[in-house]
């Protein structure tokens, strides 16, 4: 497929290209799965943005998406962007309060949801009763239209001549989507994302990461988060299918059901798994043979990797044959283990503001210690780098957002010269891979001068077994503190015992920060150290909230 500039040039090339493949692999009421074909994908998002202009007037309108990951999640994102106007994913975890603030400032009149937030909207009757809302799972009642309704007018108006998806001009500079960011480094802005944008990146990320048509992605992560729904396009595109994980509590289950070749995760989860495959062989005494054979398997062909490591390849359903990893810093020793068991992991870096990946791994040239090298057609640089080579990255390209959303100071001032400001820290080494080391905002510089990297710190407290979560900051006179989530699991089965008192958990919490401490400069070690007993708070790609 050529490259592609439009939301719209996409849904149609794909549905006519690919129109006896399946898109989408869907579970009935009784969970048996049946498969849903390019064909019906493409003619649903024609008959929604039908529906969406004649019977609900919202041809240019913004229209908000607010539900869990689903089939009419991606119906009603590309119905909108690609045939009626903006579409607004919003994050479901939203509080009631919000996310009325958010379909205020964004001016959204019309919003397509399920129960679940159905029932947050309801919070405040006075101001839903201003929208016009579209449920997935209900009928038409007097507060709500129907999904399936929707869709039976839409096709009514598409047989009587007006299919706004073959009417409709979209233009490559159109803002197709609006996304709301999670808040991490700061207030919550707009990222104004168009048609150009969306699909240069999406052009851009086939180039060093392949999707054939044969392969099916497992769809787990919010697709209201751009990272997701940069998957789903780069899915949809290629021809390929997607199924959905029912929840973290069904995810092998899901992969036994679906069998998938492709995995989009973030760190966090994917550390999770390693760490359940790493246990299952120590408790099964195979410990030692598995290491030996992980530093053997390494100069080994993939396909004798995935013989040795039949078992690991099960769990995931058999078929799995790429991991896509983002968002956050992932352990080294994680990726080195997966391409043992000959499961390329390809790590990235990206942000919402630039649709989002602007630097990845190429399967061609996977690295497990960096994030890789800018993508086709991006320009990274380090701006004032220190005596390490160290600085704010800088990207210029066409996946730039346009700006943020009514703040044009804000966008001025983040986009310099045509090149975006990032906030993130890193440095590019003699190979021309990039290493990304933090956020410029929490940088602690010491009374002497020095520079030390919180993330760089967690980093190392995360490959401590005892620390389950953790932040390092600031306090006071330049001392730098962490506070700890310890990890109950593994403090119980290095105690052998089924409870572990405070002592006991305290002990072996500053003993791993004492551990890290000894590979660290004096002006690098954690001083203080305080421990709590709930999980931090998280954004959709789990990432902590600082």
């Amino acid at each position: 497929m050529n490259e592609i500039s439009t939301l719209k040039e996409l849904l149609q090339k794909s549905t006519e290209e690919y129109k006896s493949n399946t898109a989408f692999f869907l579970k009935d009421k009784g969970g048996a799965i049946y498969e849903i074909s390019y064909d019906t994908f493409g003619n649903d998002c024609a008959c929604l943005a039908a529906a969406l202009v004649y019977e609900l007037g919202a041809r240019d309108k913004s229209i908000g998406v607010f539900m869990a990951n689903r089939y009419e999640w991606c119906v009603s994102y590309l119905a909108v962007a690609a045939c009626v106007g903006t579409v607004v994913p919003l994050d479901r975890e939203l509080p009631c309060r919000e996310l009325y603030n958010i379909i205020d400032f964004a001016g959204i009149e019309v919003i397509i949801t399920d129960n679940c937030g159905y029932q947050t909207l309801s919070q405040d009757g006075e101001k839903m009763r201003q929208l016009k809302i579209i449920t997935v799972e209900k009928e038409n009642t007097g507060d709500c239209h129907s999904f399936g309704e929707l869709l039976v007018k839409g096709r009514e108006h598409i047989a009587s001549g007006k299919d706004v998806s073959g009417q409709s001009m979209t233009y490559p500079e159109q803002t197709a989507a609006l996304l709301f960011t999670s808040g991490t480094t700061g207030m919550t802005k707009g990222v104004m994302l168009s048609n150009k944008n969306l699909c240069s990146d999406m052009n851009a990320v086939k180039k060093v990461v392949t999707i054939r048509q044969d392969d099916v992605a497992l769809s787990l992560l919010p697709l209201h988060h751009t990272y997701e729904a940069m998957a789903f396009l780069m899915i949809i595109s290629s021809g390929a299918a997607i199924g959905f994980c029912q929840g973290l509590r069904h995810l092998r289950e899901n992969f036994r059901e679906y069998r998938p070749t492709v995995f989009v995760t973030v760190p966090l989860l994917l550390e999770g798994m390693h760490k359940s495959i790493r246990e299952k062989t120590e408790k099964e005494g195979k410990g030692n043979a598995a290491r030996l054979m992980g530093k053997v398997s390494a100069v080994l062909p993939e396909e004798s990797r995935k013989r040795i490591f039949s078992e690991i390849h099960e769990f995931f359903g058999g078929r799995l044959r790429l991991i896509i990893c983002g968002a956050a810093a992932l352990r080294k020793q994680v990726a080195k283990d997966f391409f043992a068991y000959g499961i390329p992991v390809i790590i990235g870096y990206g942000l919402t503001e630039c649709s989002p990946i602007v630097i990845c791994n190429s399967e061609a040239e996977p690295t497990a210690d960096t994030v890789g090298k800018p993508l086709p057609g991006v320009q990274v640089r380090i701006l004032s780098p220190d005596e390490n080579g160290i600085g704010e990255i800088a990207v210029k390209g066409s996946m730039v957002m346009k700006g943020y959303y009514k703040n044009q100071l804000q966008t001025r001032q983040a986009i310099v010269d045509g090149w975006l400001h990032t906030g993130d820290l890193g440095f590019e080494d003699k190979n021309g891979n990039y290493h990304i080391t933090g956020r410029s905002k929490n940088v602690i510089v010491t009374a002497n001068g020095k520079n030390v990297y919180p993330e760089e710190l967690e980093y190392y407290l995360s490959m401590e077994g005892a620390v389950g979560e953790c932040i390092v900051y600031c306090e006071g006179d330049d001392i730098i503190s962490a506070e700890i989530l310890p990890d109950g699991d593994y403090i119980r089965k290095k105690l052998k015992k089924d409870s572990a008192s405070d002592e006991e958990i305290h002990a072996l919490v500053k003993e791993a920060v004492r551990g890290v401490n000894r590979s660290l400069p004096g002006y690098k070690r954690i001083r203080r150290v305080t421990i709590r007993n709930k999980p931090f708070d998280k954004t959709a790609t789990h990432k902590i909230k600082r």
